[in-house]
């Protein structure tokens, strides 16, 4: 058949297979993909993933794990507008603490899937020293977990954000 006739079938093969999500970023690259290898190739003037037929195991981000961090609020708080955050995420819920405000909780789950979370923050301890009752949402991105918390005071609205590391 010839390396272009190849190359041409393994198209056809990952388009039928519905497998058009995978993104190639440079020439050689191996991805996994529901389950299933392919190898990015150079296809005219475009990296193509290319079905390798061979089984493979992605490596699932998780949410699970000790997160920590620096938020930051605005408008910004008495005590300032960054702060530490430290979030505990396991399968059956989560924590969270500000070490440097000297308040914390627990976070009631709402919604979960794969790679994201949205919670409900209870203050438990230091309620004097951060706003209760606000909404946390949580998505795993490249590595990391990107934070948002929105909540209010007083009438007043607060976000804040944050980029959180696994400890």
């Amino acid at each position: 058949m010839g390396r272009f006739g190849t190359v041409i079938a393994a198209m056809m093969i990952f388009v039928a297979t519905g497998q058009a999500s995978a993104q190639c970023a440079r020439e050689g690259e191996e991805l996994c993909q529901s389950g299933q290898s392919y190898r990015c190739e150079k296809t005219g003037s475009e990296l193509t993933p290319i079905f390798q037929n061979v089984p493979c195991a992605a490596n699932a981000p998780t949410l699970s794990g000790t997160w920590v961090g620096s938020g930051h609020q605005s408008p910004a708080g008495v005590p300032g507008a960054d702060w530490s955050i430290t979030v505990t995420i396991n399968d059956g819920g989560a924590s969270i603490d500000y070490p440097s405000l000297g308040c914390g909780g627990y976070l009631s789950q709402t919604s979960r899937d794969e790679t994201s979370a949205e919670y409900h923050e209870s203050i438990t301890y230091g309620q004097d020293k951060c706003i209760d009752g606000g909404n946390i949402t949580v998505r795993f991105f490249k590595g990391n977990l990107s934070w948002t918390w929105t909540g209010q005071a007083d009438g007043q609205p607060y976000n804040a954000v944050a980029v959180l590391t696994r400890q």
